[in-house]
């Protein structure tokens, strides 16, 4: 039995959230982080004048404790007050609105965080909240209702995933009076407006949901009239494959795939990582937490399965708005027609979502020829698990496919990736040999393919740097930060994280810290490698408190790239020596000794790249010795 002493104390805790964050990052990020810094101080000012204090925060949550129910509603209260004074100004370009939820109970108190049902419920309560308001449970409500002079909606018993409260809303506004339909099975919580029109009750539903403001509201369902700047935000669930014939495996990630490689394509979409597509699937989510946690307005999911000699494809299109199914259909094709119904798929989603394939945006593959496709989809997922026999498998399948289209560029591209990847894994023989190669294919396709995307530059530059080619490797990031910067960029996750390397790489540290955390904003469950990468960056820095508490949020998640748990380990190691904690420095280091991964101070050195300056590893190095690393 532990000796450990639980801390446990009674607080009011309040959680204030951004309404539709994503999609402001979305639209101009520099003017949402802006906008996000100026409501943060208007916070943290208030939270200073009624004695509140924050104690963690989320991407852009802000989670804050009391001692006292009243300071915590007249915080909230004056806080709303002043984000709408702030959003009424004529010289407010990036208008943010907040939803913020309060509740009081026993909590446990744990190295500066709070844990426990007590901030379980008052993070509900901030889902369940309107735009603009401010929602709290009845315990608040009894502490507080004789002593403020805020105007309250009864709500009545509510159920929010697993908790269950009695919630009373704070009205700000007479408008913001509302009732919620009770239904325990679902927790999307419908907003309904007293005393209009049933058109107006689901329009005020949407819209709440939403968190639009009135002059920004649109009919609902097939009457909505879509613009061109409207962007729809679409997660692609993982396509289910439930045959056994597995020599057709390959068609549920390639459906996957080619449907978020398309669709992406389109202006007015915002396609969901894949890597929080898995992350979804693997942990079940319903379409109600998907919309609820991602922002999502679409989901696609399609179940593939063998009928004798023919595929059938089973394909759902939900519209999250109106939470209607907008497409249900079933296809079935002989495998040589694969390529012809994944376009018919991608145009119903397109249809469905009601968009037209507009002058630039075409369906890409990276071959006509089937057998080079299924190879490469396979090839694409093995190289995704960061393993070495994921490697192996996929470096396998790529050079089958280079003997049969030797010059099929998108093809070497993969190819020069995985020499790469090689290096980064320790699994190359000959180091200088598979990056010079890879260099090779990236400055031949530098010439004629995606010149100017930041695959073809990262690819060039990322080698180069790791070669020790400096000059030319960190001369290409002035193009690379510009491209990510773009209002109209359709960069994705894996251009961010390779952005942020090569800064990293460069000594560009504090540019590559801001790209690592605006890659976990845009794709939370991106592999594991961006995060250790991240601590080095800190480390570099001397950042040491903020690189131990980072690690320690950080390693209990499940990874799937080779050896994450056990640097992180390591570099608890390198902060214990640095702050003299010699006792917990070797208790790490034993902890390191018992993981399943021995890595030795080279691989490390591989693994940090060539950076410019050797100075932090170098001392990483030295501190690891004393404790046994070969």
């Amino acid at each position: 039995m532990s000796d450990e002493v639980i801390n446990r104390k009674i607080a009011v805790i309040l959680v204030a959230d951004v309404v539709g964050y994503s999609k402001h990052m979305e639209k101009d990020e520099d003017a949402t982080l802006e906008a996000y810094a100026e409501c943060e101080k208007i916070l943290k000012s208030l939270l200073n004048k009624r004695q509140g204090s924050i104690f963690n925060t989320a991407g852009d949550s802000v989670l804050a404790e009391f001692s006292s129910a009243v300071n915590a509603v007249e915080c909230a209260v004056e806080f709303q007050n002043k984000i709408k004074a702030r959003n009424q100004s004529e010289q407010t370009w990036t208008k943010l609105e907040y939803r913020i939820g309060i509740n009081i109970g026993d909590v446990v108190s744990r190295e500066g965080n709070l844990l426990g049902d007590g901030v379980n419920i008052a993070a509900r309560l901030e889902a369940l909240c309107q735009p603009n308001s401010v929602c709290i449970s009845k315990s608040i409500y009894d502490l507080v209702v004789s002593k403020t002079k805020v105007t309250f909606n009864d709500l009545g018993v509510q159920k929010v995933k697993q908790n269950q409260f009695h919630a009373y809303d704070i009205l700000l506004d007479p408008s913001q009076k509302r009732k919620i339909e009770s239904d325990q099975s679902s927790t999307s919580n419908k907003l309904v407006l007293a005393g209009v029109t049933v058109l107006v009750l689901l329009m005020g539903a949407v819209l709440y949901s939403f968190g639009l403001n009135s002059d920004q509201s649109r009919p609902v369902g097939n009457q909505r009239d879509y613009t061109q700047t409207d962007i729809r935000r679409v997660l692609i669930r993982p396509a289910q494959f439930l045959s056994g014939n597995d020599s057709l495996s390959y068609l549920a990630p390639g459906f996957t795939t080619y449907l978020n490689t398309t669709l992406s394509q389109h202006p007015s979409l915002n396609i969901v990582p894949e890597t929080t597509a898995s992350y979804v699937d693997r942990n079940g989510l319903t379409n109600t937490d998907v919309r609820a946690e991602y922002g999502i307005d679409y989901i696609i999911d399609n179940t593939i399965q063998i009928s004798g000699k023919k595929i059938r494809v089973s394909t759902k299109i939900s519209n999250l708005i109106t939470e209607q199914v907008v497409a249900s259909e079933v296809y079935e094709f002989a495998e040589e027609e694969v390529f012809e119904y994944q376009d018919k798929i991608s145009g119903l989603a397109l249809q469905k979502m009601s968009m037209m394939v507009r002058s630039g945006v075409s369906n890409q593959r990276i071959s006509t020829d089937p057998m080079i496709y299924k190879k490469h989809i396979l090839a694409q997922a093995n190289m995704l698990s960061w393993t070495p026999e994921g490697h192996f498998k996929a470096i396998g399948l790529i050079e089958e496919s280079l003997k049969l289209e030797p010059e099929n560029a998108g093809i070497k591209q993969m190819f020069a990736w995985l020499l790469q990847q090689k290096v980064y894994l320790g699994l190359s023989e000959n180091t200088e040999k598979d990056l010079t190669s890879s260099l090779e294919i990236a400055k031949q396709n530098l010439k004629f393919r995606d010149a100017g995307t930041i695959d073809a530059i990262a690819l060039a530059s990322s080698n180069e740097v790791m070669l020790g080619f400096y000059n030319e490797g960190c001369s290409r990031l002035p193009k690379m930060n510009q491209l990510l910067g773009e209002k109209q960029s359709k960069a994705g996750p894996h251009d961010y994280a390779m952005t942020a390397w090569i800064n990293q790489n460069c000594e560009n540290f504090e540019v590559a810290l801001s790209t690592y955390e605006k890659l976990f904003k845009i794709s939370p469950h991106y592999p594991a490698w961006v995060r250790y990468y991240y601590t080095y960056t800190l480390l570099a820095l001397n950042r040491y408190e903020q690189a131990e508490k980072f690690i320690l949020e950080n390693e209990n998640l499940k990874y799937s790239y080779y050896g994450t748990n056990e640097v992180f380990k390591l570099c608890l190691v390198y902060i214990a020596h640095k702050k003299n904690e010699f006792n917990q420095a070797t208790t790490y280091y034993e902890e390191y000794e018992a993981m399943p991964n021995s890595l030795s101070l080279g691989y490390l050195e591989t693994d940090f790249a060539a950076a410019r300056s050797k100075i932090f590893f170098s001392d990483f190095g030295k501190v690891l010795r004393t404790y046994g690393m070969p």
